[in-house]
Formats: C-alpha cells, sequence, structure tokens
C-alpha cells in the first residue's frame, strides 16, 4: 500500500505535471482550531441527534448525498473561525474549508456512511486527478475528511456522529488509479482523528 504523499508524487509523474508538495502535514494549531471549530458547530447547530428527511425510494448512494447536504448546511450555518464553500469543478475535493485568519484554503471532503466499523474494507474513493487541488488550493495543503455517520428510519435519517480524519502525508491510501480509504484503514492509520 502507498502513502498519500507517494501517491500524490506518482500521480503529478503519471499526469505530466511539474514535481510539488499536495499534501502536508497538520499544524498542530490549525488541528486544534479546527477541532474546535467543528465541535463548536456541532453542538450550535444541533446536528447531533438530529433528523434528515429522505426521498422515499432513495437509493443507497442518493441517501449518502442527501445526508451530506443536510449535515454541511447546518453546519456551515454554525461553523466560526471558518467557512465552507462549494469547491467548484468535477473530482476532488468536494468543498473547501477557509481559515478566516489567514484565507488559507483546506481541501474538505465529505462522505455519508451508516455506521462505523473499523473492519470495514470498502473503498471511499478520494481523488483520481490531481488537476483541482493544483488550481484551486496553494501549498501547504492539508487535507480533511469528514464523516457523517446516520441511522436509517423510513424515509428519514438520524445524524448520530460526525468523524473527522486530518489526512497525513503518511496516511495511507489504495491506489486504482486513484486515492481511497476505507473505515479499516483510516481506524488503523497513524493520523489524528476526532470524534464528535
Amino acid at each position: 500500500m502507498a502513502n498519500l504523499y507517494d501517491y500524490y508524487k506518482d500521480l503529478l509523474r503519471w499526469e505530466g505535471q511539474k514535481d510539488r508538495q499536495l499534501v502536508n502535514q497538520w499544524p498542530q494549531v490549525l488541528r486544534d482550531a479546527v477541532v474546535k471549530a467543528f465541535v463548536d458547530a456541532v453542538s450550535v447547530s444541533s446536528i447531533k441527534g438530529s433528523v434528515c428527511p429522505i426521498k422515499p425510494n432513495s437509493t443507497n448512494q442518493s441517501i449518502g448525498n442527501q445526508v451530506e447536504k443536510y449535515t454541511i448546511t447546518k453546519l456551515k450555518s454554525a461553523i466560526s473561525g471558518f467557512s465552507i464553500s462549494d469547491c467548484s469543478g468535477a473530482g476532488y475535493p468536494d468543498k473547501m474549508l477557509i481559515w478566516q485568519p489567514t484565507k488559507q484554503k483546506i481541501p474538505l471532503e465529505v462522505k455519508a456512511t451508516s455506521g462505523w466499523n473499523p473492519k470495514d474494507a470498502n473503498r471511499r474513493v478520494l481523488t483520481s486527478s490531481s488537476k483541482k487541488l493544483r488550481s484551486q488550493f496553494s501549498e501547504p495543503i492539508h487535507h480533511l475528511l469528514l464523516t457523517v455517520l446516520y441511522s436509517n428510519s423510513q424515509n428519514s435519517a438520524n445524524i448520530d456522529r460526525i468523524r473527522l480524519d486530518f489526512l497525513e502525508p503518511t496516511t495511507i491510501v489504495n491506489v486504482r488509479l486513484e486515492a481511497s480509504v476505507n473505515h479499516k484503514i483510516l481506524a488503523n492509520s497513524l493520523h489524528y482523528c476526532k470524534m464528535i
């Protein structure tokens, strides 16, 4: 298995791009600020325990998309010191987290799952191209994966928890012309995470 640093290094070579660092180690002060902002936003928004309405006959993928949109909408209105915005264009990342004091842009990928199983080896695709990162982010680039954990009810999803994974250059990834993670890899990786 590769790590995220080596993956991006190889990806730039595969894409014929000049070498640059597309993933950097999280500084403690920034990581602490992100954790505090999300802990406070989860509390202020009352997202945990809230009920996301689900359209009837939704597929699992559609349910996940609805949960992601519902959660991000609530967090956007409650987060302080940061802002969450869409990251235009196709591919990774979906969103960007902007640290207000410095205007630093942080790639923010949002996923939703109906439970957290540290032995689950199903792929969760992160990225298969560096184009969006290269065009919209400047060094240092710190990657954040936000996972919404929910439980299903009929025509609704209960928001149970939010997991933040602070991806590092050493974070292990599967490479199949894309970088992906799964619950098992995230559970066993050596990066900091915070369950809220």
